[in-house]
């Protein structure tokens, strides 16, 4: 499969650490986000991340909850980069705000954690930044709380499925429609 950019995605995951399981897990959950089966999003995600917390799971036990949410926040940038342009890609006056229900544009420093530094991560891919990604992700797998890691990829898999069925913005517009 190619991306775009002309780059195989499984060279681009496995360049970012991402194993071919994370891939499939993530890519089970976003299906399951698809089928509106929120029940079993959310009980695979809760076992996903009660095996990693678990004394007998090996930390090389496949898939690994920060694999998985790593896999989501690359996607959302590529979707980002897919519907946006190239151009975006390391483009530092680039802002990535996000459209509330109620219609208010947010910035990523003001959503609530653990959303708010899953939102730095996604910027973060964009800008290339795959040392501050790392950071933003291992301070939600290592250091938040069990809910709050649940929650974090749970609300991920949500925004990419919603990313996805969202239309291009028009090129000339200037604020995307998310």
């Amino acid at each position: 499969m190619q991306h775009k950019s002309g780059n195989s995605l499984r060279m681009h995951e496995e360049r970012a650490g991402i194993t071919r399981s994370d891939a499939v897990m993530g890519g089970r959950l976003l299906a399951l986000a698809h089928e509106n089966d929120y029940a079993e999003l959310t009980e695979e995600v809760a076992a996903l991340v009660s095996s990693t917390d678990s004394d007998s799971a090996a930390p090389s036990t496949p898939p690994f909850y920060g694999g998985v949410l790593k896999w989501t926040v690359t996607t959302i940038a590529d979707v980002v980069v897919d519907k946006m342009g190239p151009e975006v890609r390391s483009d530092e006056t680039f802002e990535l705000t996000i459209r509330t229900e109620e219609g208010r544009q947010i910035r990523p420093e003001e959503l609530p954690q653990p959303e708010g530094t899953v939102m730095k991560a996604v910027v973060d891919a964009l800008a290339g930044d795959t040392t501050a990604v790392r950071g933003d992700l291992d301070q939600v797998a290592f250091a938040m709380d069990w809910a709050s890691r649940m929650e974090a990829l749970v609300e991920a898999v949500l925004w990419l499925d919603r990313l996805l069925d969202t239309p291009a913005p028009d090129r000339n517009d200037d604020a995307p429609p998310w």
